[in-house]
């Protein structure tokens, strides 16, 4: 996975796991990443910092050595990158640019790739996830009907 990176962008990822690793042993335990994320105004659970460093401790050591860190920035770029996408495909729904996708909105985006749909399809398609019974689809709902394609 460092292959893909610059070598700017390395250094600037050791210098970001020097701020984490406050003992200097080339390792960020538990203690350490929940420190961190404290004064960036997170507030995890230790089961939550736990379940944090067990997704990239790929060793089993119970703490994120350097490799393991860029792969959970990686990773993290990467989620942030799918997210600004799925926010531009919401925002090319919303025509109307309020926030939501009506049924018009839906049916004239998806006239285009999937042909004609009457008001009851698209209203039927908006009901199986109108969580909040508004008629008409937010962000959340917007990527749950995603999911369930």
């Amino acid at each position: 996975m460092v292959h893909h990176l610059s070598q700017d962008d390395i250094e600037v990822l050791r210098r970001a796991f020097s701020m984490y690793d406050q003992n200097g042993d080339g390792e960020i335990d538990a203690t350490e990443l929940k420190g961190v994320m404290w004064r960036l105004g997170c507030k995890p659970s230790d089961a939550e910092v736990r379940e944090m460093i067990r997704k990239v401790d790929f060793d089993n050591s119970g703490t994120i050595n350097f490799p393991e860190f860029i792969s959970m920035m990686v990773q993290k770029k990467r989620h942030a990158e799918t997210d600004a996408n799925l926010r531009i495909a919401f925002q090319f729904f919303d025509r109307n640019g309020d926030g939501y996708i009506s049924p018009e909105e839906l049916r004239s985006v998806l006239h285009k790739y999937r042909g004609n749909l009457d008001n009851n399809e698209t209203e039927a398609i908006i009901k199986t996830v109108d969580t909040d019974r508004d008629g008409k689809l937010n962000y959340e709902e917007f990527l749950t009907l995603l999911r369930n394609q």
